[in-house]
């Protein structure tokens, strides 16, 4: 697929000292870093598909306010009801946000061809410059990808409102020119669930079919433990 048109990367001491470290990480990284950690302890070993999950207690979405790619506010409630895939990025990012839609876009085709899976996933596209992706032209960058995906956007300072809650920041990088910048942000995929908890977090290296993979394994989980 060629780039999108708006497109331009055993001792007693030692057990003490081990939780004294986890619980300097907890506090540290926060809720959501500290429960990918107890995932790995719990789940990782016996079941690797499920090792994206923020498991257990995975955080519950607070408000947030965007604009979509149709003009019109796009928030939280807007997400419920559905599974959702959310990527931060920006239409002049050169490789990796076009290559992640892609990579989305197989991974939902995969998931289509199984008779098994019967659940719609939606895509939201967040980017992370207002200023130069307007609601016209991230509607131009999303439909090159899939028709049904959204894109929205915000100024930074309530975009952080929605970032710092899935330890997602990013920075604006400028060149030598004041029109010249790009932005160094997150490269993971986010899975959002119907009742708006933040479950799982797809982290790269990533292909379309591992993709899928975790995605069904994780909905397959939810749906039976909740």
């Amino acid at each position: 697929m060629s780039p999108p048109p708006s497109a331009p990367t055993s001792s007693r001491p030692c057990r003490a000292l081990m939780s004294f470290t986890l619980l300097l990480a907890m506090l540290l990284l926060g809720a959501p870093l500290w429960n990918r950690i107890v995932l790995t302890d719990v789940y990782g070993p016996r079941a690797p598909g499920l090792a994206a999950m923020w498991w257990p207690g995975p955080p519950q979405l607070a408000p947030f306010e965007l604009i979509a790619h149709h003009g019109n506010r796009l928030s939280e409630n807007d997400l419920r009801g559905a599974w959702t895939l959310l990527f931060f990025g920006y239409t002049n990012c050169p490789d990796i946000c076009p290559g992640t839609l892609a990579l989305i876009t197989r991974a939902r085709a995969a998931l289509a061809r199984d008779v098994a899976f019967d659940r719609a996933i939606k895509v939201l596209f967040v980017s992370v410059d207002a200023q130069r992706d307007t609601p016209e032209v991230l509607a131009r960058y999303v439909r090159y990808f899939d028709p049904g995906y959204l894109g929205a956007t915000a100024p930074m300072e309530t975009l952080h409102l929605l970032t710092r809650q899935l330890v997602a920041d990013f920075a604006k990088v400028g060149g030598r020119a004041p029109d010249e910048y790009w932005f160094d942000h997150s490269a993971s995929i986010f899975l959002i669930a119907p009742d708006l908890r933040v479950v799982g977090e797809f982290t790269p290296p990533l292909d379309a079919n591992s993709l899928a993979a975790q995605i069904r394994n994780i909905v397959r989980f939810m749906s039976v433990h909740g």
